[in-house]
């Protein structure tokens, strides 16, 4: 679970998009952390009541039902989004502002990036792991402002830099399943530049 890595001892969290609540149960207990959480499914929400019951964290846990969609004055705690897609991401963070915001996603990751860094943040940290058979990507990022490029975005200022195995393979396996399509649209379409420049990206770090 590389978002725990993410968190510091005794953090302020608001987990949005809680799921089972299993996120909050560990950093409750194990990082002492001040948790809330919240699901816009009520079904969810009542089995995240069920294991706050089963780990006797009930009373330690504001546990809501909540879309994320509203302000939730949450200024003051590290917002951590998770399960859900880049879109619903980008429209929470709209009107949910903080110093500290933790997302993981396995989909759109320029957009995450892009669209987090134009709010006024820069990515702190990141991170990838590979789990049934899916490739998931954590970023930290943190109040402030910092230049990046298309490569940085596409592809993680850090994680590039850092070129360990797994990132090594999430290119390859991106490069892999795009190849086929993109060569098949060159024969029918010859204004694809921007498809051209993110092949041409993924093959510099191949």
């Amino acid at each position: 679970m590389s978002i725990v890595s993410f968190v510091s001892e005794g953090e302020s969290i608001i987990d949005i998009g809680c799921d089972h609540g299993l996120l909050d149960v560990y950093l409750t207990l194990n990082k002492n952390c001040n948790c809330s959480a919240c699901d816009v499914n009520k079904d969810i929400v009542n089995r995240a009541y069920s294991n706050f019951l089963k780990y006797d964290v009930l009373d330690k846990i504001d546990l809501f039902v909540g879309n994320g969609f509203d302000n939730l004055n949450v200024c003051d705690k590290t917002i951590i989004l998770a399960g859900m897609g880049t879109s619903t991401m980008l429209k929470i963070l709209s009107v949910n502002k903080s110093d500290k915001i933790i997302c993981q996603t396995n989909t759109d990751l320029y957009d995450l990036r892009f669209g987090v860094c134009r709010m006024g943040y820069y990515i702190n940290r990141e991170d990838i792991v590979f789990d049934n058979g899916r490739y998931y990507v954590t970023i930290e990022f943190l109040k402030g402002n910092f230049n990046y490029n298309y490569d940085d975005y596409l592809l993680g200022p850090l994680l590039r830099l850092e070129k360990n195995r797994v990132f090594n393979d999430y290119v390859v396996n991106m490069y892999n399943k795009n190849i086929k399509g993109y060569n098949k649209a060159k024969e029918f379409n010859d204004e694809i530049l921007n498809f051209d420049r993110f092949m041409d990206t993924l093959k510099k770090y191949i």
